[in-house]
């Protein structure tokens, strides 16, 4: 029979007894490794369905990842790239074909989110005159001066599964090295003494200063670009839609829109039908169509497509006159005519078809008397109380 262990060779807090020898690790089993090429498998099949649908989108977690402060504005970046390549004493060559690359990537950039994507090496290669190699050198230059940041790397067709492969997206940054002074904005945002007088379209065209104070009537042919513009303001304002503040439907976008039906001879009065009937079905209302509507043009363009060469099929009530015949009409009757105590002759009207004073003018009316509120009252009630008698409700 064995002794008892000692108390020196007894486990001690150790894993295996001995206090001095570390924990072993885990090792990776074969269910963690299923699920990592699982997890890359998915990435792949998703980075194939972006590149199979050709809308040349970057990752779509890039926000998540990608450092604060990327450039957005090419003015910006393109200050940027003069200062790196001044700051260089390299030959003249070199400089201008570099130069020419850094504005190629500048310019292919997003205005929305400043991500350069979709855009080949040879496409740089070509603006700058040089070689693929060459742009493979500046992009590394720089990545390495801090300029640009590879925000998802290149993938070949065979790597994908795909019909072709994938670019780089590149994301741009201004270098720590590069003092940008106060005309450099980076957000490119304009200075705060003209912001009260010239404020950026961001992409959309002004207001006009003024309104106009003529409409245009509604069964009237536009037969002149003012025209069609009349026109057209007036057919978005019986729709409902108001000029681009709400609905965002500007009225130039729906003048390019509707020339072809103003050159066939419709008036807004027949586009109005146009829009809520049929030509196969004239006596069924097609219901509202903008309500809710993202795009109003293009519902707009969908409701009228039936109606193409078809606009001799509208009711005679919607057909419409050539030109503006309401001021035709203005300009034959005048809005203010010659009063009455005028004496003076109008010009061009025949004496005898003038009028003459009446004879006996009608007596002056009497001056309003004050009466009582309560015999206005008891006068009301006897008139009351007599039709009561004469006319008795059935």
């Amino acid at each position: 029979m064995a002794g008892r262990r000692p108390a020196s060779d007894s486990p001690g807090p150790g894993r295996f007894g001995d206090p001095t020898r570390r924990a072993q690790p885990r090792r990776t089993g074969r269910g963690v490794a299923r699920r990592v090429a699982n997890s890359r498998r998915y990435g792949r099949a998703r980075a194939a369905a972006r590149i199979e649908r050709g809308r040349y989108e970057p990752h779509p977690g890039l926000e998540n990842f990608l450092p604060p402060g990327r450039l957005r504005d090419q003015d910006t970046a393109l200050r940027v790239v003069e200062a790196l390549i001044d700051a260089q004493t390299w030959r003249a060559d070199r400089k201008r074909a570099w130069r020419a690359i850094l504005r190629r990537l500048v310019c292919s950039m997003d205005w929305s989110s400043g991500l350069v994507a979709a855009v080949r090496a040879e496409e740089f290669a070509a603006a700058g005159d040089r070689a693929t190699r060459t742009v493979s050198r500046v992009i590394a230059w720089a990545v390495e001066a801090g300029f640009v940041v590879v925000a998802e790397r290149a993938a070949s067709a065979a790597f994908l599964g795909t019909g072709r492969g994938r670019t780089p997206t590149y994301a741009l940054y201004v270098p720590a090295d590069v003092t940008l002074t106060s005309d450099d904005a980076v957000d490119g945002d304009l200075p705060t003494v003209c912001l009260s007088t010239q404020k950026p379209l961001r992409g959309r065209r002004p207001l006009p200063a003024h309104t106009r104070t003529h409409k245009w009537p509604v069964f009237g042919v536009p037969q002149t670009p003012s025209d069609r513009t009349k026109a057209t303001t007036c057919l978005l304002e019986r729709l409902g839609l108001d000029r681009g503040r709400v609905s965002r439907v500007h009225v130039w976008r729906a003048r390019a829109q509707l020339k072809r039906w103003w050159d066939a001879g419709a008036c807004p009065a027949g586009l109005l039908f146009a829009v809520d009937h049929h030509p196969d079905r004239p006596d069924r209302h097609r219901g509202d169509a903008f309500r809710g509507a993202r795009d109003p043009l293009r519902v707009l363009g969908y409701r009228l497509k039936p109606w193409t060469d078809r606009l001799h099929e509208l009711p005679i009530t919607e057909q419409g006159i050539p030109g503006d015949y309401t001021a035709a009409w203005a300009r034959n009757h005048p809005a203010d005519p010659p009063s009455r105590t005028s004496r003076e002759t109008p010009v061009n009207v025949p004496v005898s078809s003038q009028q003459t004073p009446a004879a006996n003018p009608a007596p002056p009316k009497p001056a309003w008397q004050p009466t009582s509120s309560a015999e206005h009252r008891a006068r009301l009630r006897a008139e009351f109380t007599h039709r009561r008698r004469t006319h008795p409700p059935k």
